[in-house]
Formats: structure tokens, sequence, C-alpha cells
């Protein structure tokens, strides 16, 4: 696909390409977002970054849908703290969605919502 204006980018585009690259990825390497943007809008620099937040926001969306695993250096990442650089891969057969523990950050918020009893 080619010539297509970043900020019409239907969400359900962005899935099916996400998806394709994801599932044709080596699962230890995951699919690179910067390559499902220029596979949506072409290799225009200034277009594909502009669907990088799009790309992110739906990756993190089908991550905590379960339907597919953010990678941070080869390993599995809570998609709820994503940052920097990232992968996508599908779940293998199988596969359990990886469980993240709750940080102190976690923990400080619910001592603050027992406060008010």
């Amino acid at each position: 696909m080619t010539d297509i204006d970043p900020h019409h980018v239907k969400a359900g585009t962005i899935r099916e390409v996400m998806l394709s690259h994801a599932s044709a990825a080596p699962a230890k390497r995951g699919a690179d977002p910067g390559d499902i943007a220029r596979a949506i809008v072409g290799k225009d620099e200034k277009k594909w970054r502009q669907l990088m937040k799009p790309i992110k926001d739906e990756a993190v969306r089908m991550a905590k849908d379960g339907k597919l695993v953010l990678l941070r250096k080869g390993k599995p990442c809570d998609p709820d703290r994503l940052r920097g650089l990232y992968r996508i891969r599908l779940l293998a057969e199988g596969e359990a969605m990886p469980v993240f523990a709750a940080t102190a950050t976690d923990l400080d918020l619910l001592d603050d919502e027992d406060d008010d009893f």
C-alpha cells in the first residue's frame, strides 16, 4: 500500500498488517513496528513515522486482549509499561499469556485506595 494519508488509516488495517507481519516474523525476534508502518503507507519517512503511535496503541490494545505479545530486548514486556523500542509477536501454540509482577508504584496505589475506609 502506498500514497495513503497516515491520519486516515483505520485500526482494522493496522491490526491486519500487524498480524500478518507478526505471523511471518521469527518467533524469537518478532515484527518491527517500523516495517508494519512502511507496509501500510510506503517508504516516505514522514508518513510512516506518523503511523508509529497508532501502531503502538493498537499493539498495546491487542496485547491486553491476549492476541499478541510485545517484546523488549527479546523478552515479553507489560503492555502498560511499554517504552522505547519494541517488537510484536504472536503467542506460540499452547503458550499462556505472560503475567507481569506488580511494581512498587502499583502497590502504593493499592495502599492509597485502602486509606478511604
